[in-house]
């Protein structure tokens, strides 16, 4: 009890100590000699300068640090990225994680270095949500390496920035043994959902001719809702509730290509334009909420929707895809293009929803496909049936951790390509032991227990949670697939039931009276 007491009042002291924001922090600008430098090396470091934490209540850890690290952009250019490296307590030198979270954001006051720190702003709660992933790979003892790997510009959805700065935020913490005790040939993985594919997946497809002396290092790459392809992520967000994802994404490649500066001027409404710039400083929270069923592209489709903009944003609607400068930085942002291009050698895991309504599901299967058709070595696709794409970070992240813990532990993952569909990857084998521990990692972290001491060993399958597995997984085959879904206008009080109404009829399924449904 004591013990409680005290952790409370140091973490009620804690919380009056806000942050400093990085466009206010001197230590994310580049120095003045930044060439100098080479990739991957680090320029400066300091112990982070606040509790890192999940949501509410500092993780109890052994040690923080922020490495500033030399990198380059997409056109090769020297940059610097801040990445953040966190010691459990028990550390395995041999084992290093790197997750790469979903900024999705083009501000550098989001990025995951600030948004993880006791007493960052609320508009980064979307990223402090992942906290919970992260920390149970604490609790196995691996040390967690975590980059800003869009850089200090804020380059949210450029493939090849993003990739090189978590290739080049590895070169510096594997060799940071001095600072941090991580062995340099320690074992590696990578790991990413939604945005924070783009860069892992960018990363382990890059690698072979980018980093080629860190394949020894790495070991497997694991990805959920696999964000491949810009365009339809676009046709899928816009008029949605996460419509929001559009601007953030536009303004973050404008960031990164100067090709694109005059974009802006040339392809939106005169009358948006003023409130389009102001987007760059937003964080994926007030973005979601500013502009929840804004049309960028499409016109509006429902008569009834007085108050709704008739017209887009976009002066050409989906034209806007055409401007010949934009399409050339599209197809340089999507994975699996060509098979000339980059391809992983090291093994691939990856989990996604069929009914994913943020990251159309047809996106990762493409780029599943052609890398199996081009030879990858390993790849395993986990299909979940019934969960959408907010569901699956959730029912996949058991599975994720699974993988993630063989190849860690030396397992041998599959040969060639291996797809599997599950009503739910809740069923994945051996998912209920890692979410055993997800959960006991959660309430022993809110009452500060040791991260990589307390629940350590709880990645066990017991009765319980084989138990909880099949009826989960049984409750999900009932009800059928969810996701959180598109505009809510046919039933304004139980948004998107329509759409999930007719995708089980698509399956001759009747699960409400036609009477409910609002035509």
């Amino acid at each position: 009890m004591l013990h409680l007491l005290l952790f409370l009042f140091a973490t009620s002291l804690a919380a009056l100590v806000k942050p400093t924001l990085p466009s206010q922090d001197a230590f994310y600008t580049a120095p003045g000699n930044l060439s100098s430098y080479e990739n991957g090396q680090i320029i400066t470091w300091r112990l982070a300068p606040g509790n890192v934490r999940p949501s509410f209540l500092p993780m109890n850890i052994k040690n923080a640090w922020q490495f500033q690290v030399r990198s380059e952009n997409s056109l090769g250019e020297p940059n610097i990225v801040v990445t953040t490296v966190l010691e459990p307590h028990n550390a395995d030198p041999k084992k290093l994680l790197s997750y790469q979270a979903a900024q999705d954001s083009a501000s550098n006051d989001c990025s995951p270095s600030y948004s993880m720190l006791y007493g960052a702003s609320p508009d980064t709660i979307m990223l402090q949500a992942e906290m919970v992933f992260m920390q149970t790979a604490l609790a196995k003892g691996w040390y967690l390496v975590v980059p800003d790997y869009e850089g200090t510009q804020g380059a949210f959805t450029a493939g090849i920035q993003s990739g090189q700065a978590t290739l080049n935020s590895l070169r510096a913490v594997l060799g940071s043994k001095e600072i941090t005790g991580i062995s340099s040939d320690a074992k590696t993985a990578l790991w990413g959902y939604s945005g924070g594919t783009i860069a892992s997946g960018w990363a382990a497809s890059l690698q072979p001719k980018y980093a080629p002396e860190l394949k020894n290092n790495l070991v497997g790459c694991a990805l959920g809702g696999w964000a491949t392809n810009i365009t339809s992520t676009a046709e899928a967000a816009d008029g949605t509730a996460f419509a929001g994802l559009i601007p953030n994404a536009l303004s973050g490649l404008i960031s990164e290509y100067p090709s694109l500066s005059g974009l802006v001027e040339q392809e939106i409404r005169e009358d948006k334009q003023g409130e389009f710039v102001k987007i760059k400083k937003n964080c994926v929270k007030p973005s979601i909420k500013q502009f929840k069923m804004v049309r960028f592209f499409s016109k509006k489709t429902n008569p009834w929707a007085v108050f709704e903009d008739p017209n887009p944003w976009a002066k050409n609607g989906w034209g806007f895809f055409d401007n010949p400068e934009f399409k050339k930085v599209l197809i340089e942002n999507t994975a699996a293009l060509k098979p000339d291009g980059p391809i992983p050698e090291i093994p691939m895991f990856v989990y996604h929803g069929k009914v994913d309504e943020v990251v159309p599901f047809v996106s990762a299967q493409r780029a599943y496909d052609n890398y199996c058709k081009w030879g990858i070595k390993s790849f395993e696709f986990a299909v979940s049936k019934n969960s959408g794409h907010m569901l699956e970070a959730v029912q996949g992240s058991g599975a994720a951790l699974v993988w993630l813990d063989k190849v860690l532990n030396g397992e041998k993952p599959v040969d060639g390509c291996q797809r599997t569909e599950r009503t739910t990857n809740l069923l994945y084998p051996g998912a209920d032991a890692q979410f055993n521990q997800i959960v006991s990692t959660l309430v022993s972290s809110v009452f500060g227990g040791k991260l990589g001491v307390a629940t350590k060993n709880a990645d066990t399958s017991t009765l319980l949670s084989r138990f909880l597995q099949k009826v989960f997984g049984f409750l999900f085959t009932f009800v059928g697939p969810i996701a959180y879904k598109r505009d809510g206008n046919e039933v304004p009080d139980v948004p998107g039931l329509n759409d999930v109404i007719r995708l089980w009829e698509e399956h001759g399924i009747h699960a409400v009276p036609r009477e409910v449904v609002v035509n």
